[in-house]
């Protein structure tokens, strides 16, 4: 006997989703805001988004969601506006079938509203609250019909934050920042139109967790090794200019480009070119800033990148070492090196640890699978019940 679809109850049914932020802003908490919220609408659920945008306020349809955009702003009038746009919305349409709550501090207006909703906890933003903001954090969880997790990394975190008494997280991998054609092929990477001269790539943050001043002179190991290659590093943050700094007193600017921001154009081709993505990532601050799953590092698994990836956080669990890509520890800039150094001198290698990183993804690292996840552990309502809670 077949078991039921349990995304099969999301059609027709009304899903509210909480966002921290969404398009056109940029960042990690907004492409899973987009994730979740276009997964649920593509499973048949009526998506409606509520969150604030540098291009709010405004109420509009915004891909298969409408989206209620209270605007930009922090003051302590955003619990306020966004109490009244929920309640407005539930007045005029009724209760939705459940709430997907992005962060923990998004599912406070729910939680008070009596809401039926969910959390996702992340990583590092459930680390750092204590006394009265630990205490509501807990409270949240407690009063959810359900939290998740977005590794096991970070449900074991989690459970340690929350104490002995609370659920244990469901655990749901993330999705990627844009859905993947399964029947596309590979790309050409960029050493197979550059006379076998590789292409690495770095896109992220840049802070210290991230780890990029390692990744640069590991890579000054690898170029006094005599090898050749190309390193793109992008991405904005405090540890920009120390790394344009560090580049130039390595003697590197003529092999690494240290882009800053970058158009989603641009973004998109180096993706497809780049033979080697570098992602050294570290805990940081005492442990309490980590990688909680790494959407970067899928990005570049799902185009056959060979990844060199951290060992600490939830990156992890991305890959298998020496199957999907290597993990190293990313305080042994020995290790980055004799990585980085394997992967730009061994193209086979290179090349089968991208392919199977691309299997593996188009097979683990969806959108759909992180629902299905969610839908399976916490049912849905069926739609004639539409408004009544998980």
């Amino acid at each position: 006997m077949t078991s039921p679809d349990p995304l099969a109850a999301l059609d027709g049914a009304p899903v509210w989703v909480m966002a921290k932020g969404y398009a056109p802003d940029e960042g990690g908490m907004q492409t899973y805001a987009q994730g979740v919220a276009e997964a649920y609408a593509r499973a048949g659920a009526r998506v409606t988004v509520f969150t604030q945008t540098s291009a709010g306020p405004r109420e509009e349809t915004l891909g298969a969601a409408r989206l209620v955009d209270i605007g930009a702003g922090k003051s302590p009038m955003v619990p306020l506006r966004l109490l009244k746009a929920l309640g407005a919305k539930r007045r005029s349409e009724g209760a939705p079938a459940f709430l997907h709550a992005t962060t923990w501090r998004t599912s406070v207006v729910p939680m008070l509203l009596g809401l039926p909703y969910i959390t996702t906890f992340h990583g590092r933003e459930f680390m750092y609250p204590a006394g009265i903001a630990l205490r509501l954090m807990r409270r949240v969880a407690r009063r959810a019909r359900g939290i998740l997790a977005v590794s096991h990394y970070s449900a074991m975190r989690l459970s340690e934050r929350l104490g002995p008494d609370a659920s244990a997280p469901l655990v749901a991998w993330n999705g990627l920042s844009q859905e993947p054609d399964p029947d596309a092929p590979l790309p050409v990477k960029h050493s197979a139109r550059h006379e076998g001269v590789p292409l690495i790539f770095t896109l992220c943050r840049l802070e210290p967790r991230k780890n990029v001043a390692a990744a640069v002179r590991a890579c000054a190991r690898v170029r006094g090794e005599g090898a050749s290659f190309r390193y793109v590093i992008g991405g904005r943050g405090p540890e920009l200019e120390r790394i344009r700094a560090l580049v130039a007193d390595l003697g590197l600017e003529d092999c690494v480009e240290v882009a800053g921001f970058m158009p989603t154009a641009r973004v998109e081709q180096l993706y497809r070119e780049a033979d080697i993505f570098l992602h050294p990532q570290i805990e940081a601050d005492g442990g309490r800033d980590f990688e909680g799953f790494g959407i970067a590092i899928a990005d570049a698994m799902v185009t056959a990148s060979a990844v060199v990836a951290g060992i600490d956080g939830g990156t992890r669990e991305l890959i298998e070492d020496e199957v999907h890509g290597l993990a190293v520890d990313g305080h042994d800039e020995e290790a980055i090196a004799r990585a980085l150094s394997r992967l730009v001198t061994d193209a086979p290698f290179r090349e089968s640890l991208g392919a199977a990183a691309h299997a593996r993804t188009l097979r683990e690292f969806t959108w759909k699978r992180h629902i299905f996840r969610i839908a399976e552990r916490f049912p849905v309502a069926s739609t004639s019940q539409a408004g009544n809670q998980l």
